[in-house]
This record gives structure tokens, C-alpha cells and sequence, in this order.
């Protein structure tokens, strides 16, 4: 049994989250994201997931920022609009992260976890796994179940096509506590407390001690 039984997206649909949400504080961004439905239509095939586990990447005072040093062609999507996906390759696979705050800051919200809710045959195919937990546990792993790719970098999420974010149902304050660690696998400001997870959540990544 799932540790938090939800419903399966599209029934109903609802209104994607639009460009005002993500154009706030990157680290508000990232907390409320939490409890949110991540769904990618690719193909006409609908997957989608809760978002159980996310960090902040700021604008300022953050080397660990791909947009901390240099504005590049491949960190030119974190200085426009909010609410754009800016995708990366690493190792072979993706990350996805949604550009937040006002053009020109240069920051963005990593997605690092999911909880799969519908479309989960279609992640356990693309992922070669047929574990549950494994399917979105982790940046990487939750673009592949999802089919997120290179080819999504710069998708405007408002727009509810191909990639979006829904409302969910939110976060049930009995029930899901909201914890914050330091970020896991950065090489630089190791010590900031910008990543932010629903403690004791199956799906959340990391070590044991880093899910509760």
C-alpha cells in the first residue's frame, strides 16, 4: 500500500499552475511545490507524480547555482520568465527544474522526487524497473519514468501542454511534515539548508536519515 493514496490525475483535470506561482522567492517556490502533481504528456501517454522532495537554487550568494558564475547558452532559460523548464543532462540523463523569481536572477527549483500516480506501467517500461519506489526516486530517475528529456529544455509549464503542474490536493498538516537538509550531490555551498522534503514519504531520495 502507497503511504499516501491520492487520486489519479485527470479525473478531474485541473488548471495547470500558472506563470505567477513559480515568479516568487526561489526557496517559497520550492516548499510550496511540495504536494504538487507533476504530469508529462508525451505521445498522447499521461504520467505524472507528487512532488515529495525539491531544492533551491538562488540568485545570490550561491555558487552550487548553474547561473552563479556564467550566463551560457545553456543557463539562458534561468534568466528569463518564470515557470519555464530549464533541463540538463547528467551522466546520460536529465534533471528537471522550473525557473522561478524576475527575469535577469538566474534561479530555478530541481525537482528531485516524485510520488507516481497514474501512468505508472508506462514508467516501470521506461525505467526498466518494476519496483515502485525506484520509478521517480531522484532527479534522474523521475525524468526517465516521466520521459523528460533534453528536447523539453525551455517548455513553458503555464501553458499545460506536454509538461505542466497541477494543484494536487496539497499537503495534510497531520500528516506530512515538511523538513529541510542540506542539498545532496552539490560540490560547493554544501552547508545551506535549500533542499526541502515530506519527511518519512516512501519516494523521497537520500539516505535514511535524510527521508525522516
Amino acid at each position: 500500500m502507497r503511504p499516501f493514496p491520492f487520486f489519479k490525475c485527470g479525473i478531474p483535470l485541473k488548471s495547470p499552475l500558472d506563470r505567477e506561482f513559480f515568479a516568487r522567492e526561489t526557496t517559497r517556490v520550492a516548499k510550496e511545490l511540495l504536494g504538487t502533481v507533476l504530469v508529462s504528456e508525451i505521445g498522447e501517454i499521461r504520467t505524472c507524480g507528487r512532488i515529495v522532495e525539491t531544492e533551491a537554487y538562488l540568485p545570490e550568494r550561491d555558487s552550487a547555482c548553474h547561473a552563479a558564475k556564467y550566463r551560457t547558452a545553456r543557463t539562458e532559460v534561468m534568466f528569463g520568465p518564470a515557470g519555464y523548464a530549464y533541463v540538463y543532462p547528467i551522466h546520460a540523463k536529465h534533471c528537471f527544474n522550473i525557473v522561478t523569481e524576475l527575469e535577469e536572477r538566474g534561479s530555478a527549483v530541481l525537482i528531485r522526487a516524485l510520488e507516481p500516480l497514474d501512468g505508472i506501467s508506462m514508467m516501470q517500461a521506461r525505467r526498466g524497473q518494476d519496483q515502485e519506489r525506484r520509478l521517480t526516486t531522484g532527479p534522474a530517475c523521475l525524468c526517465q519514468a516521466l520521459g523528460i528529456d533534453r528536447s523539453h529544455n525551455q517548455v513553458d509549464l503555464s501553458r499545460g501542454k506536454t509538461i505542466w503542474l497541477e494543484p494536487g490536493i496539497g499537503l495534510r498538516s497531520s500528516r506530512d511534515i515538511i523538513k529541510s537538509s542540506q542539498r545532496i550531490g552539490v560540490t560547493t555551498a554544501k552547508t545551506r539548508r535549500l533542499r526541502f522534503y515530506v519527511a518519512g514519504n516512501h519516494f523521497v531520495s537520500g539516505p535514511a536519515k535524510m527521508r525522516d
